[in-house]
């Protein structure tokens, strides 16, 4: 396996451990909904931290996995990390919402494992 492949597979380990800390925290704060989040102060800076965490990792994926990673790689992680990250107070907390929801799909998750369990097959 090349260098930057185990990098890749490195990186969609550690986003999957990024959604499931997503899921664990809607769940710990019972947020149903973006109105939920918007009134849960805790909530909202560890899920934008959680995001801008994922994007960090995705930028250091090469483009080569980027393409088996499709549906993941349309969720706009980047726009909401540059929200969470610039304009803080101006957060709309629907478009966080629905980020949590998409990463949080079993399609994406399910591409996302299936990238780390096609590098581990092809382990010798």
């Amino acid at each position: 396996m090349k260098p930057s492949a185990k990098t890749d597979i490195i990186c969609v380990e550690k986003i999957l451990k990024y959604i499931d800390d997503i899921k664990d925290c809607l769940e710990h704060f019972n947020i149903k909904s973006h109105n939920d989040l918007k009134s849960t102060r805790l909530s909202q800076l560890a899920i934008t931290q959680v995001i801008t965490n994922i994007c960090e990792v995705k930028k250091k994926i090469t483009p080569e996995t980027l393409q088996n990673l499709q549906k993941f790689d349309r969720i706009k992680v980047v726009g909401a990390r540059n929200i969470a990250s610039h304009d803080y107070e101006r957060i709309n907390f629907k478009i966080i919402y629905d980020i949590c929801n998409m990463l949080s799909c079993d399609k994406v998750i399910a591409e996302l494992k299936e990238v780390v369990n096609n590098a581990n097959r092809d382990k010798p």
